[in-house]
């Protein structure tokens, strides 16, 4: 399987997140990790599966996200096995990233095959919740497992 997680970090939560989904859904030549500003054009080539995650900022994913997603050409990332997280606040207020990111993918001609997920941080800083890294393993292994890995 070659895979790739595509990640923003303003304080290296969402960069922990990415690095512990990525180590569940295989070994490092297989399944890479990259920072959104990082990505090239031959990154997105025959994946199978691609996960993308960003903190919220502003109810919604960071500026660099947006912008990446926006400048994907159109269905770069047609037929891929995708799904979306992002970490956040806990409360009604804290907003989610990821419900905007699956929404981006899917107008790629991705298919979902996860629910988006929130991964929770303690305050705008971090750190993570208690838990939140043993989360995303299991996360990572229910892709695995939609994708028929």
């Amino acid at each position: 399987m070659k895979g790739l997680v595509i990640y923003d970090s303003k304080f290296g939560n969402t960069e922990k997140v990415a690095h512990a989904i990525a180590t569940a859904l295989g070994p490092e030549e297989s399944v890479r990790t990259v920072k959104v500003d990082a990505v090239t054009a031959g990154d997105l080539k025959d994946l199978d599966v691609v996960i993308v995650g960003s903190p919220v900022q502003a109810w919604r994913p960071t500026k660099e996200m947006q912008a990446f997603l926006r400048r994907l050409q159109p269905n770069a990332l047609s037929g891929v096995q995708a799904a979306a997280f992002d970490t956040r606040l806990r409360g009604r207020l804290a907003g989610a990233a990821a419900d905007k990111i699956e929404k981006a993918l899917r107008k790629q001609g991705c298919t979902i095959v996860a629910p988006a997920m929130g991964f929770f941080v303690l305050g705008t800083e971090g750190p993570l919740a208690e838990g939140e890294l043993d989360k995303a393993v299991v996360w990572a292994r229910q892709i695995l497992e939609a994708t028929g890995r």
